[in-house]
């Protein structure tokens, strides 16, 4: 009879501690590849709700602003976002950096001057109200422009400060718009205290396409 042999506890320790000189080498290319893969998700998403508003222009000659009634200047938005978390960081000193606060334009909280993307680009809902931008005609709203609006990969909301789409100051100051993501950080970096030239250089981490 064949006598049986097994591993001796010597092997046993060579064979775990190799394991684990392995995953030590290989695991920060890991996490780094994870890493990588979620900031091109965000640029991509970005992007994609960019082109969804260009798209949206395109077809009604006006950008997604609506409040639900066009009677005034009180009755455009400030903000456009999406599900998930208030991103973190913000400081009411600075001015127009005040534009990101969920606890005043969010449209997941029922603001009075922010909407979600889903009920401008995917539903034609603006603001929840049942008071749709306009199906027929030359311009006319000819959606879905989106499919879905996630949040982004950190679990903060995407964001858009859409309120200067339509609104230029009387200084003629040609201020930014961006699809924006606060990034791995989760701290909205970018400040929008912007300068005579418009000029606004997004913040560390986080991820933009401008719009204008």
């Amino acid at each position: 009879m064949k006598k049986q042999t097994g591993f001796t506890l010597i092997e046993v320790i060579v064979v775990i501690a190799v394991v684990a000189i392995l995953a030590a080498i290989l695991t920060p290319t890991v996490v780094k590849n994870i890493d990588d893969a979620k900031i091109s998700r965000a640029k991509n998403e970005v992007q994609v709700i960019g082109a969804a508003m260009t798209s949206f222009y395109k077809d009604l000659g006006r950008w997604p602003t609506w409040n639900g009634s066009a009677a005034n200047y009180a009755d455009y938005l400030y903000m456009l976002n999406g599900p998930g978390n208030m991103p973190t960081n913000y400081d009411h000193s600075v001015p127009h950096s005040y534009l990101w606060r969920s606890y005043y334009y969010d449209g997941n909280n029922g603001s009075s001057r922010g909407d979600l993307f889903s009920n401008q680009l995917i539903s034609n809902n603006p603001k929840g109200n049942g008071n749709p931008y306009v199906t027929t005609g030359e311009y006319k709203w000819h959606g879905p422009y989106l499919t879905e609006v996630k949040a982004d990969p950190w679990g903060s909301y995407y964001a858009s400060n859409v309120h200067y789409l339509y609104y230029t100051p009387t200084a003629g100051i040609p201020y930014a718009v961006f699809v924006w993501s606060a990034g791995p950080d989760r701290q909205a970096d970018t400040q929008f205290d912007q300068d005579a030239t418009g000029t606004v250089t997004v913040g560390d981490d986080d991820i933009a396409m401008r719009l204008k």
